[in-house]
């Protein structure tokens, strides 16, 4: 787990403000493994509703918070950063903005969270942050993805609820293919991952993994998406922008694209309770 406290700047939470976004990393294996799939140091995203309550996804729903109680859960939580939104041009938001972003976000307390979709949320983010290698095939694949999944407003994952509430108060920040990280696998105790997530259910769920096929070449993988753009009359790969991602699908958006998005700016770490 990174943690560059020592070198980062330290935000009074009194300066908070509605629209501000909080990515975290929560303690434990399952915490590791979403911050390792979707490469990246955060395991969670939270949005400030107004200047003391922040707005996540949780199980079962999700709900408000008050941010001294999450500041205060330090057996919880290693570290939260703060990141501030601006308008499309990089100007600060102004105050109806963030009436707005408040109203969005407090808009989606009560929506249920998709414990078994972390589990697709896993693949899709392995496939599309880790396999490929070439910047063009990361976005391609990234774009197909955002094709094929399907955004449900009734459930959401932390990051997709941050998201939504920011492209709904009409602010949607600009996401981009970020560059590879090649995190490694952290250690994982498993019989506390297990017990940490059967805690979250109800009853235990009994999965079966398939044996893996080769991987394909980036060559033959390249080809095939060229061939599938030109059968669908689709403007060869070249021609394409390879770095934002127009009307990017919620569903798939991971905290890794919330901490690069170039409207998202990182204003320091949030102390929390004994630090």
């Amino acid at each position: 787990m990174s943690d560059t406290s020592s070198t980062m700047a330290w935000v009074d939470p009194a300066t908070l403000r509605a629209g501000d976004v909080l990515l975290m990393r929560g303690l434990g294996p399952v915490s590791d493994l979403i911050a390792w799939f979707g490469d990246s140091t955060y395991s969670h995203a939270a949005l400030m509703v107004d200047a003391q309550t922040l707005v996540e996804a949780a199980l079962p729903t999700s709900r408000t918070v008050l941010l001294q109680t999450r500041l205060a859960q330090a057996d919880a939580y290693a570290f939260i950063d703060v990141y501030r939104p601006t308008r499309a041009d990089g100007t600060p938001l102004r105050d109806a903005d963030r009436q707005a972003i408040a109203r969005a976000g407090g808009a989606l307390t009560g929506v249920a969270y998709p414990l078994d979709g972390l589990l697709q949320l896993a693949v899709v983010a392995a496939l599309r942050n880790r396999i490929p290698a070439d910047a063009g095939l990361r976005w391609l694949l990234r774009m197909l993805i955002d094709h094929l999944l399907t955004f449900d407003p009734t459930h959401m994952v932390c990051s997709e609820l941050v998201y939504t509430a920011l492209r709904d108060a009409g602010l949607p920040p600009t996401l981009i293919v970020s560059a590879q990280l090649d995190l490694p696998l952290p250690p994982i105790d498993v019989p506390a991952l297990i017990e940490e997530w059967r805690a979250a259910h109800a009853h235990a769920h009994t999965l079966t993994l398939d044996a893996a096929s080769a991987p394909i070449g980036a060559d033959e993988t390249a080809a095939a998406f060229a061939r599938l753009r030109a059968a669908r009359g689709l403007q060869p790969m070249q021609s394409l922008g390879m770095s934002s991602l127009p009307a990017p699908n919620p569903a798939n958006v991971l905290p890794v694209d919330l901490e690069t998005s170039p409207q998202l700016r990182r204003l320091g770490r949030l102390a929390l309770a004994g630090q």
